[in-house]
């Protein structure tokens, strides 16, 4: 499975020099954890999240004296706020290698640039809505991509909890190895395995 297919696109994306106000409106009303900062020539410049927009915006408590109180300037556009060191994903790559990255980084989302173009976010939401689809959606397409790759009654295959079983009549090492990796690149595909017929009697 590719970011591609389940990232968030088109992505929304901020100017540097957008109020922090309104950047922290777009992330309330889309519910995102952070948004793309991208310049007027395209280019990714940065991202913000929640973190950086709510740094030092809020009183300190009251019952500090006013004399104790720091003299704070947390900047009015995102541009002051703003990570500059940016990690991005690339749509063709894998979701395993993906949440590897997210987790490393302890971060919970990242831009998806291609050829130097913001194109899509993806997210841990993303990767959970994946999870969640469907399983007779999952089979449907899983079975309709065995055909296109075997022809019409190559493969049998059902799918449960998201883990693809296919059944397989030949034997033929090659045929396998392909069907998998078929079954594998299907949106919410969790593990596959592969069943000889004939140690079921078929």
């Amino acid at each position: 499975m590719r970011i591609r297919e389940i990232m968030s696109s088109p992505a929304v994306v901020v100017p540097p020099e957008m109020p922090v106000k309104d950047a922290a409106a777009l992330l309330a009303s889309h519910s995102f954890t952070c948004l793309p900062v991208v310049a007027g020539d395209g280019r990714l410049v940065g991202v913000v999240g929640e973190a950086e927009l709510l740094e030092d915006r809020f009183p300190p408590d009251p019952r500090l004296p006013l004399d104790e109180r720091e003299d704070r300037d947390p900047g009015d556009a995102v541009a002051d706020v703003m990570e500059r060191d940016v990690l991005t994903a690339h749509p063709q790559e894998g979701v395993a290698d993906l949440l590897t990255v997210l987790r490393s980084a302890n971060i919970r989302s990242l831009p998806v640039v291609e050829d130097g173009v913001v194109i899509g976010v993806i997210t841990y939401r993303d990767l959970v809505h994946a999870l969640a689809r469907d399983d007779g959606l999952i089979e449907a397409d899983v079975r309709r991509r065995l055909n296109l790759c075997g022809g019409v009654g190559r493969w049998r295959a059902t799918v449960r909890d998201g883990e693809v079983t296919i059944f397989d009549e030949r034997r033929d090492p090659s045929d396998r190895n392909a069907a998998v990796r078929v079954a594998e690149s299907v949106i919410g595909v969790t593990r596959c395995r592969v069943v000889e017929t004939s140690t079921l009697g078929g």
